[in-house]
């Protein structure tokens, strides 16, 4: 069902630089802009890649780099280094991730090793 408000999906060409208005409504995820029928060529395919530069948070681990549940306790076999055992709070000085990922990479094999 078409949102009566919105452009007709046929009413402007479609130009993925600008919001159209063109919506879908009675979806379970509404579409708000660019609702255009894919049923006739030419077929556009568009790059989309997401990124997360960093979590200022990450997961908790131990002395070992294990991994640490939500009850303190480690999960056998799941380590971690590097950025995902979080950031300083409110600041990042760079190349902090290497050295992050240096320490607590040899800690987390040196523990590996030692696991039955």
């Amino acid at each position: 069902m078409r949102n009566s408000t919105a452009p007709s999906p046929t009413s402007t060409p479609f130009d993925p630089r600008e919001p159209d208005g063109k919506a879908t409504c009675g979806l379970v995820i509404p579409k708000s802009n660019w609702a255009t029928r894919i049923d006739e060529p030419p077929f556009r395919a568009y790059p989309v890649t997401g990124g997360i530069t960093f979590t200022f948070g990450g997961v908790e681990v131990n002395r070992n780099a294990q991994v640490l549940s939500t009850i303190d306790q480690p999960i056998k076999g799941l380590f971690a280094s590097g950025d995902i055992v979080g950031l300083f709070f409110h600041n990042y000085p760079s190349f902090t991730g290497q050295t992050r990922n240096a320490v607590f990479g040899r800690l987390a094999g040196k523990a590996a090793v030692g696991e039955n």
